[in-house]
């Protein structure tokens, strides 16, 4: 009789899988970083959607810095100056800040608008000059 391992009986041995041979690091060349990219249409819809959420966000800054400026200007008193010397003068009248805010808003709201399709305009006129001569051609340059 010959001595056996007790696991070596319960376990299957599995078959080897080959070790494929380690291939040498060689080093990719390096390229020159310049990439060219060509421009052949803009789709007008997401022009449109793009400028009207950047529009939309620089009213926003804008009517919040306005804000800021008019508080300012209410704290210093320079509001009241001038309605006092405004009446003095003869030309008595009321600034209402909030009838001047909403105005300034509407304003901006017909800006977003305006903006909006004049770049809808444009990116369809871009469509149909590109269409003639090729479109426009970015070259990109990685400096590492």
């Amino acid at each position: 009789m010959t001595a056996q391992n007790p696991g070596s009986a319960t376990q299957p041995t599995a078959p080897q899988q080959p070790v494929p041979p380690a291939r040498p690091q060689t080093r990719q060349p390096a390229r020159s970083g310049r990439r060219v990219l060509q421009v052949r249409k803009v789709h007008p819809w997401s022009v449109l959607k793009l400028s009207l959420v950047f529009y939309f966000a620089f009213l926003l800054v804008v009517m919040l810095g306005l804000i800021a400026f008019w508080a300012v200007l209410v704290r210093m008193g320079v509001i009241d100056t001038v309605l006092g010397l405004a009446a003095e003068v003869g030309l008595p009248f009321e600034i209402d800040g909030g009838a001047l805010a909403s105005g300034v808003f509407l304003v901006g709201l017909l800006n977003v608008v305006l903006w909006s399709g004049i770049n809808v305009f444009a990116a369809l006129l871009y469509n149909l000059v590109a269409d003639l001569l090729g479109g426009l051609k970015l070259t990109l340059t990685d400096d590492r």
